[in-house]
Formats: structure tokens, C-alpha cells, sequence
């Protein structure tokens, strides 16, 4: 039965459902917010009222020193959650996020609507150095991943509901609609949208914060004070504080990544790790309280000049570090928080040193202290629109955008400089992925082969005798004929143009030579869960036009995908090509030669380059090796003595069946693996 279309063309109809959808989104991520801010205010008061209350840490005095008590007892809730959702709750997620949005298939687990949201309202009523954004964003996002789930859409339409999800819950908590917008395309699908696509965004952000008005008004989230400009002179130390602030920017990106990385490397149990982190942080906390939890009202006390430069100072290293440990250790929560902080503290002091060295040219303390926060987000996020329109919502006045843009482009200039990533993007590119691939790239990535493989297949039983091959050869349009066992699962591949070599060269076939003698049993798979472009490269290496599917490797055959199913695939999804992106692993070298990366499996654990001799049993030449006990250190040259350990990642090059055979042995824990025979190169000899 026909859908009903209601006088609309089929794409006008689809494209209908789609603006339906993303209001529900919208409306969905702006209740998600909600929910999540009255979490926050129960684990707040649960910790920093019930629990103070009962230490006696209102009371002030030697009772401060209790403080880091609080933060150990909102760490040991958030291992509970972890214990029942592992692998969900610790650690800055963001990245991650961006990782299955931008390089996967958008489908992210249901359970993040409650648990991204428990674990950082756990973090910030505890009084961690977090922010409340990235886990809203991850919310809102997951709102939109499950709504594309139920309406089983595409990957490229299911990651612009998420997009539209995260721009949602960002567009609620700042009261901003388009600075949600901004966040979603700047930094959730990293600039690339079509039109199309921008309209489902600016729908979703604005029945967000349609729906979050209507419930609880037009509240803001900072005091912000009249923005100030008495000449036009000030541009020039508001540059001069957006270079300051990018260089910052850079520093604390590195910093953030570097303390992380640092307590990563050490051997303690992760429990340990957050319970002293959140400690730490509570020391800091017993002198300066007011870097607790994400200090929202201290940034709008900072905005309307209540602090001194000494306590400017203060809280700008506080936060830059407590954000660091607190993030770095393991506890949820976003940057967002941290870096408005920062960037207001930063601004508000640079007005300080500029009015005192040149206050002909120094404007209002809140009005630096407010770009301040724009400039120091544009430095780490490398998302200036995101915040232009967040200052320009926030203050609506138009006056500031001169300044703004000033300020935020400079400070992103010169972040950008130092440290080509953003804070999102930093790790990542340290395990070798990308979040900025060209266009041409991307169209193949996200459609799984299981889309396009054909299940007519022509195949041959491993005992087929070898006229039988012939004949099925010539009655079939293949170019290849997979051989099977008698379970179905693939054995081997035979290319029929190797058949016409043995045919013309006029050499005697015995009788008694069947399909799996001829077969080329080391052959090259593809499984149905890769993508499309996995299977491309492997057949231009291969030289075949068309490959096996698998379920799982040496598995059951489950059909064959062609170069043409890929070219059919291709003009299909010429549409939004700009949301999709790749993740293969493999770096494809000169002709018939590749070079790429293998896990070092346990049974190779404690092996050497020397012990395993991989050129002169395959001829493959092992590169590098990254230390899987500390990957953000990158790939270094494997010297011949070195024991290998399992997980670390290996960079091999040589020619894929050697590769693969090389792959076999390691599993194998260095003991070599059945020789695989080759595809034919020569006529079989004759039968004697």
C-alpha cells in the first residue's frame, strides 16, 4: 500500500516528514534540557547543601577543609553509574560524539538521553570543574539519533537530526536559537551542510527554545551587562586581547590533553584516578570555592567587574587547572563551561592591565570581560560563528559586533597557528583520525555494502570439477565465481580471466583438479558491515571488478558487491554528500603495494620485528609502531628488538595478500600460518 502523499511529489512529501521531525526533536532536546537542569539543581543541593549542611562546611572555618569530601562522594555515585552503564559515564565524551557523528553512522545509543545527562549532573552538583554543554549536546543529539531510528532513516538524514538535537539542547541552555544553529554546523557537522539540512536545523533550535520559553520564560543564563564602546580606538585592544587569548587558547588545549594523556599513563585503577582527582579539586576549592562546578554565577559577577585582578588571577589558573584534572580524571562533563570561565576571568583581567597602561584606549570591565568569553571559545572550539551569534544574543546589541568579530577572528587566528585542532579535535588527530576530509571523499563512506550487494550469485561447490567451471563461467556475466564449502561459507575465489590463461595456453588440465584447486583460497573479502569505499580500494588493488560479502571473516557467503553497484551508489547519494565522511584505516600506496595499520593481536604479545622476521617470510616491511599504553605519543620507527604488546598498532606495508598472510601469523602468535595459495598467474600444469 502507498503511502499517502497528499497531493505532494514524494521528495516534497519526504522533505515535509523531515521539518515534522526536526520540530520534534527541537521540542524533545528543549524538555531533555529541562530535565537535565533539574537534575542538576537536586544533585546540587543533595551535595553542596544536605552534604555541606551535615559536614559543617557552611559553617566556614577548619570545616572547609571537608570540602574535598563532597567531591569524593559525588565520585563514588559516578563510578555507580558507570558500574551499571560501563564505557558511557567517564571522561570528556564530546569528542567521541563527534567521532560516531562525523565518522560513523549517527546511531547513538538510547541510553544517553538519561546517562549523559546523570553522570554530568553528578559531576556538577559534586562541584567538578565541568561544563553542563557538551553532555546537553550529546542529549539532544541522542534525542535525535533515537527519533531517526524510529523513522529508519539514512545515515546522512539521521546525522542532521542529531546535529538538530545537539543545536537544540545548546539553543535552550543559552537562550539562543542561533547560537545553537551556529554550534550544530560549526562544530557538530563542521561546517558542511546543505540548505536543505540548514532549514531542519534553524526549525529544531527555534521550536527548542520556542518550547523552553513557553515553559519556564525568557531567562537568561548570565547577568550581561550593556555592552560599551566610547571609541573606536578600543578596536584596537580588544585585537590585542583576542591575540592574548588565542595564544591562551592554545596553551590550554594543550595543557587540557596533556594532563588527561598524563593520567592515562598512570597504572592506578580508574576509580583511584577520579576519586584523587575530584580530591584535588576540592582542595583547590577549600580557598577558592567559587571554582567549583561549572561557576555560572561567577562569570556574571566577573561580566559586571566584582573582582579584583588578584582574584581574576585566581580563578583563571584555578579553573584551568581544576578543569584539567577534573575532566582529564575521568569525571563527565563538557569543556564549554570551563571555557566561558576562563575566556571572562582572561578578558576581565587584560582590562585591568590595558586601563592601567592605556586608558585612553580601555573601555567598561564587563564589556572586555564578555568578549573575553567569546574570544577565548572561538581560540579552542576554532568556531568563531558559534561565538559571534552566542555574544550577539546574549547582549542584543549590535554595537558589539564589530568588536566581537575583531576580537574572535584574531583570537582564532592565532590559536589556529599554534595548534592546528581544536579541543574536540585534538585526540583524535592523535590516533591518526580526521574530522576534515574532502568532499570527494565522502560520498562512498557511510553506505554499508549490505545496502548494495547482489544475493544472485553464481558460485561453485569446492569439488565442481574443472568443465563444469568452465561452463559456468561462460553462462555467467561474472568475473569472478566464489567457491563454497558445504556449510556455504567462502573458500576460496576464482577469477575467471585465470580460467582463459589455462584455456589458451594449451597445457593438459587432469580430470581430477575441482574448483577448490584452482581456487585462490587467500582471496580478498569485504565484510557487509564496511562501506562502500573499503570496497573500492580493495578492489582497485585487487584488480577485481567485483568482491565476495561476508558475514565475518571466513564466514558465510553472502553475495557479491560490484564496481558498478558502487557507481550506482554513487549517483544515488550525490545528494548531501557533505555529511559524510570515512573511516578507513587503510593508506593505499603505489600500485599492487599498500601500506596499512594491524592491531597486534595477544598471541604476538611479547614477540620482536627480529623474532617474527615479517620481509623475509612475506615480504612486508613493518614502518612504525604506536605504544598502545600511550597512543597520543604517534607512531615511532619499530626497532627489531622491541616486544610488541598486545593492542599496540603496527603500520605494515607490502602487498595485500602478503599482508593478510602476515595478519594470519600474527593471530597465529608468530608460528606460521597455512600457506595460502595465490591467484593464478601461470597455466596449471598438466595432470601426469
Amino acid at each position: 500500500m502507498e503511502k499517502p502523499t497528499f497531493g505532494l511529489r514524494s521528495d516534497q512529501f519526504e522533505y515535509v516528514q523531515l521539518i515534522l521531525l526536526a520540530v520534534i526533536v527541537g521540542i524533545l532536546a528543549a524538555l531533555g534540557n529541562l530535565g537535565f537542569r533539574k537534575l542538576i539543581e537536586l544533585f546540587s543541593w543533595l551535595f553542596r547543601v544536605v552534604e555541606w549542611q551535615a559536614l559543617g562546611i557552611d559553617g566556614g572555618g577548619w570545616h572547609r577543609a571537608l570540602i574535598p569530601i563532597v567531591l569524593m562522594s559525588g565520585g563514588a555515585a559516578i563510578l555507580l553509574l558507570d558500574r551499571i552503564y560501563p564505557g558511557d559515564v567517564l571522561g570528556y565524551g564530546f569528542p567521541n560524539f563527534l567521532e560516531m557523528v562525523n565518522l560513523g553512522s549517527a546511531r547513538l545509543k538510547r541510553d544517553w538521553i538519561f546517562v549523559k545527562a546523570a553522570g554530568a549532573a553528578l559531576s556538577l552538583g559534586a562541584g567538578a570543574s565541568v561544563g553542563r554543554e557538551g553532555p546537553i549536546a550529546q542529549v539532544g543529539g541522542a534525542i535525535g539519533s533515537v527519533v531517526a531510528q524510529l523513522r529508519n532513516l539514512s545515515p546522512d538524514r539521521a546525522k542532521v537530526l542529531v546535529a538538530a538535537g545537539a543545536g537544540a539542547g545548546i539553543a535552550t541552555t543559552f537562550n539562543a536559537p542561533i547560537g545553537g544553529l551556529m554550534f550544530a554546523q560549526e562544530i557538530v557537522l563542521l561546517g558542511h551542510t546543505e540548505v536543505a539540512n540548514l532549514t531542519l536545523l534553524i526549525i529544531a533550535t527555534t521550536s527548542a527554545v520556542v518550547t523552553s520559553r513557553a515553559i519556564i520564560g525568557n531567562a537568561v543564563v548570565f547577568d550581561v551587562p550593556e555592552f560599551i564602546m566610547h571609541s573606536y580606538w578600543e578596536l584596537l585592544t580588544y585585537g590585542l586581547m583576542g591575540a592574548l587569548l588565542g595564544a591562551l587558547a592554545a596553551g590550554y588545549i594543550r595543557f587540557f590533553h596533556g594532563t588527561a594523556g598524563w593520567i592515562r599513563k598512570r597504572k592506578l585503577p580508574q576509580w583511584l584516578k577520579l576519586e584523587v582527582g575530584l580530591a584535588l579539586v576540592g582542595v583547590i576549592a577549600i580557598w577558592l570555592p567559587n571554582n567549583l562546578s561549572d561557576g555560572y554565577p561567577v562569570i556574571s559577577l566577573a561580566m559586571n567587574g566584582q573582582f579584583d585582578a588578584a582574584v581574576l588571577v585566581a580563578l583563571l589558573c584555578a579553573k584551568f587547572f581544576a578543569s584539567s584534572v577534573s575532566l582529564g580524571c575521568g569525571s563527565p562533563g563538557g569543556v564549554f563551561g570551563p571555557t566561558f570561565f576562563i575566556g571572562t576571568m582572561a578578558g576581565g583581567l587584560f582590562q585591568r592591565l590595558s586601563h592601567t597602561i592605556v586608558p585612553e584606549l580601555t573601555g567598561t570591565r564587563g564589556s572586555y570581560a564578555l568578549l573575553g568569553l567569546g574570544a577565548f571559545l572561538a581560540g579552542t572550539s576554532h568556531a568563531p560563528l558559534t561565538a559571534l551569534f552566542l555574544l550577539f544574543e546574549m547582549t542584543h546589541s549590535y554595537s558589539i559586533a564589530l568588536p566581537a568579530m575583531i576580537a574572535t577572528i584574531t583570537a582564532l587566528v592565532v590559536s589556529r597557528a599554534l595548534v592546528s585542532e581544536s579541543i574536540d579535535e585534538y585526540r583524535l588527530a592523535r590516533e591518526g583520525k580526521t574530522l576534515q576530509i574532502g568532499q570527494d571523499l565522502l560520498a562512498l563512506t557511510l553506505i554499508p555494502v549490505s545496502a548494495v550487494l547482489t544475493k544472485n550469485v553464481t558460485f561453485a561447490s569446492q569439488n565442481t570439477s574443472l568443465s563444469e567451471i568452465l561452463r559456468i563461467a561462460g553462462d555467467t556475466p561474472q568475473s569472478t565465481l566464489p567457491v563454497v564449502d558445504s556449510e556455504g561459507s567462502l573458500s576460496g575465489l576464482i577469477v575467471t580471466r585465470d580460467l582463459l590463461a589455462i584455456l589458451s595456453s594449451g597445457s593438459e588440465v587432469g580430470p581430477l583438479v575441482n574448483a577448490f584447486d584452482i581456487a585462490n583460497t587467500n582471496c580478498p573479502t569485504v565484510l557487509a558491515t564496511a562501506n562502500l569505499d573499503e570496497a573500492s580500494q580493495t578492489m582497485e588493488h585487487e584488480g577485481l571488478d567485483e568482491l565476495p560479502v561476508v558475514d565475518r571473516p571466513g564466514g558465510q557467503l553472502l553475495g557479491l558487491v560490484t564496481r558498478q553497484h558502487i557507481a550506482q551508489a554513487l549517483n544515488r547519494v550525490s545528494v548531501s554528500l557533505s555529511t559524510l565522511a570515512t573511516r578507513d584505516q587503510n593508506i593505499y600506496w603505489a600500485t599492487g603495494y599498500r601500506v596499512t595499520r594491524l592491531v597486534v593481536p595477544a598471541g604476538a604479545a611479547g614477540k620482536t620485528v627480529r623474532q617474527l622476521d615479517p620481509r623475509a617470510r612475506f615480504g612486508v616491511t613493518v614502518l612504525a609502531v604506536q605504544d598502545v599504553s600511550d597512543p597520543e605519543a604517534g607512531f615511532v620507527p619499530l626497532t627489531p628488538d622491541r616486544r610488541l604488546k598486545e593492542g599496540d598498532l603496527i603500520v605494515a606495508a607490502g602487498r595485500p595478500p602478503d599482508i593478510r598472510q602476515f595478519a594470519r601469523t600474527l593471530e597465529s602468535g608468530g608460528e606460521a600460518a597455512p600457506v595460502q595459495q595465490e591467484p593464478i598467474a601461470q597455466p596449471l600444469p598438466g595432470k601426469t
